[in-house]
Parts: C-alpha cells; structure tokens; sequence
C-alpha cells in the first residue's frame, strides 16, 4: 500500500510540474529586450563602445548592415571600429578610444548613412534608420 502510494504521489508531482510549464509558442511571443552593451567614455580620449541598432523604414531590424565607427581624437590619434548588425538589427562594436566620432552605415539595397556622434550618447543604444535606396 505504501508503495501504491508513493507511486501516486510522485506521478501527481511530475503532472503538476507540466502543467505549470508555458507552453513553447508563447515562449517566443514576446522575445526578452535586448541590453545595452553601449559605454559612453569617463572623458575625451577615453574608452567608449557604440551598440548600434540599425532598423529599415517600417521599423524593421535589418540584418547585415556593415556599421563603421571612426574616431579623431584630441591628441592626434586616429581609431576605428566596425561590426554587421546580427538579425536583431544590433551592432555592437569593439571598444575605443573617443574623440570626435563619425559613424557610417551601409546595406546592400539601402542609401549609406554618415552621421556625426556626441560620445556622450553612447551610454544608450543609438538607433539608426536605413532608407532603400531607389
């Protein structure tokens, strides 16, 4: 009788256990956010890193989009890096040095961006919209 018991008992264990499960097609409904892996620099000439998301005109991450980070710095120093956008649309780019930034971005099928960056803003990802190109 004990061993009726028990039975029962882990089998009431393992049906509650599955029943308190999601099921799979709401696990993919609402994707966790993605972090912020951008760091502005503590001053000139210091460390900062761009996390770039790079979206089309209807909102859309766009995947592949080759995002280029140059760097002018005060002592006379030139940096840069670059990254493609994954398929989230974010671009998260290796550490530099910053000064005076310049950031270009370019996709096949869409007009190249060139925008001018404050390294202050890049304690927040910096959102870039791609227009096709005609």
């Amino acid at each position: 009788m004990r061993k009726l018991f028990f039975g029962a008992l882990i089998i009431a264990a393992c049906a509650c256990g599955a029943a308190a499960q999601e099921p799979q097609a709401n696990a993919n409904a609402n994707p966790p956010a993605i972090p912020n892996m951008g760091h502005k620099p503590d001053g000139p000439n210091g460390l900062g890193r761009l996390d770039a998301r790079v979206f089309d005109e209807a909102g859309q991450p766009l995947a592949g989009a080759l995002v280029k980070l140059e760097s002018t710095r005060t002592d006379g120093f030139f940096c840069e890096s670059w990254n493609s956008s994954d398929e989230h649309g974010v671009a998260v780019l290796p550490p530099i040095h910053m000064g005076s930034l310049r950031v270009t971005i370019k996709a096949k099928g869409y007009e190249t961006q060139k925008l001018t960056l404050d390294p202050a803003t890049l304690g927040e990802p910096v959102r870039i919209t791609l227009k096709k190109s005609d």
